[in-house]
């Protein structure tokens, strides 16, 4: 460690400052720009993200208002391994107003020694930061950390031309990691577009019967007008896609206006939903392959049960939620998966059952429960082999640039969590770690 590195508290550096209780009678289920920040924006092994906002429509404190780049940490932890307890995330630049909500500390730097905050945000992912907090925690069920027991951990710094070194090389990768994960959601919302436009709404089919000149029944003349209204911007497919659908649509007493050629099914027309495997926790061993319970991925397994891609949706505990997983994978007993794909593939079949609202088909009482056989039942439009086949060309390219970005990211996060605590212990010199990471990225 070089010799100019300071032995510190980290109230030296900052205070940490409670949040605001905002009332609840505010919170909203319809999306808005501002945003309660909790102890859920905090990923596992630190940063910040968004995967369950909390929409807020009410009075804001203008001192409870987070500025880009500002530092909070997470004060609570309902997790039975303490996950996220203490560790810092940076408030993003990004559309949203971002509240400084209770349970949630801010680093606050005035007045206090010269620090860069985004090298403390790494300060606070380290393992022995993270003992610390752990270690002091107070509660049972539900952990918690203060203040004081934050800023009254002891640790060596470097000067700050350093510390401002180490955040970008750390940063970088970051940085980069988020910069692919912005971009897998657009592909991804690219493929649900797909899916909508050609299952839901019928799009092709429309615009062939406009271009015919065929008659457009009342259910669809909104639509219809819509996409008559694009003009040039319409965008229609290719031509020899564009004739693998049909001019026309046809009345069904049980699905109402479907397109010509299209016939009348049921999912397991569509495709068969299977249990998953037992793997009780004692047998388990990490390894390379996801295990998939009824929420997601949830660890990995040095074995699979299943060859990838393929897809998972909740039997018990956690439904609704249907995941596509690219490579093998060991879908467990709380899981369903597609054995088959009857009329399907696994890029279609993951949109087909993110339509139907899956959560509503509830068949347990105190434990919910998802029987397979009631589902299979569900009465759905089933397009000709060949529409899923060309379906499936489109948004296999997609999810080939997703798989892309996923293992990179893997790849880079791997990278950083290895260069991490060698930076902050001064056990790595920086060239070093710049030459890493410009390889890298």
């Amino acid at each position: 460690m070089g010799g100019e590195w300071q032995n510190v508290t980290l109230g030296d550096l900052f205070n940490v400052k409670h949040g605001f209780a905002f009332k609840g009678e505010y919170f909203v289920d319809d999306p808005t720009e501002t945003l309660l920040v909790t102890p859920g924006n905090f990923a596992i092994g630190g940063g910040f993200q968004n995967t369950k906002p909390k929409f807020y429509n009410g009075p804001i404190p203008e001192e409870y208002v987070l500025r880009p780049g500002q530092v909070v940490v997470t004060m609570t932890d309902l997790s039975k391994q303490s996950d996220t307890l203490g560790l810092a995330a940076v408030i993003p630049k990004d559309q949203n107003v971002w509240l400084h909500n209770q349970r949630v500390g801010l680093l606050e730097f005035e007045g206090r020694m010269a620090s860069d905050p985004r090298f403390l945000s790494y300060l606070l992912r380290t393992h022995e930061y993270r003992s610390w907090v752990v270690g002091s925690a107070t509660g049972t069920t539900v952990k918690h950390t203060s203040p004081s027991r934050i800023q009254n951990y002891s640790c060596s710094i470097p000067p700050l031309s350093e510390q401002k070194s180490i955040a970008h090389i750390l940063g970088t990768l970051d940085d980069k990691i988020e910069l692919n994960r912005q971009m897998n959601a657009t592909l991804e919302a690219m493929a649900q577009a797909l899916f909508k436009s050609w299952f839901v709404d019928f799009d092709p089919v429309i615009d062939n019967a406009l271009a015919a000149g065929n008659p457009i029944p009342d259910e669809l003349q909104a639509r219809a007008e819509n996409r008559a209204a694009l003009g040039d911007k319409r965008k229609p497919l290719p031509e020899a896609m564009q004739q693998q659908f049909p001019s026309s649509f046809v009345f069904s007493e049980e699905m109402g206006w479907i397109p010509e050629g299209w016939e009348v099914g049921t999912l397991e027309d569509m495709i068969v939903l299977q249990r998953g495997f037992d793997l009780p926790k004692s047998q388990r061993e990490d390894g390379c392959y996801p295990l998939m319970v009824a929420s997601g991925q949830d660890g990995t397994h040095s074995e699979y049960k299943v060859k990838g891609p393929g897809i998972t949706t909740g039997r018990s505990g956690k439904l609704g939620d249907v995941n596509l997983v690219l490579q093998d994978f060991w879908p467990l007993n709380t899981t369903l998966w597609i054995k088959e794909y009857k009329r399907s593939s696994p890029y279609h079949a993951l949109y087909l059952l993110r339509s139907l609202a899956l959560e509503k088909y509830n068949a347990g009482s105190a434990v919910p429960t998802l029987n397979r056989n009631h589902v299979h039942n569900i009465p759905l439009p089933a397009p000709p082999k060949r529409v899923v086949e060309l379906h499936e060309s489109q948004a296999k390219d997609l999810y080939r640039k997703i798989l892309f970005n996923v293992r990179q990211v893997e790849q880079l996060s791997k990278l950083r969590d290895t260069l991490l605590p060698k930076l902050l212990s001064g056990q790595l010199r920086i060239p070093e770690a710049e030459t890493l990471v410009a390889d890298a990225v």
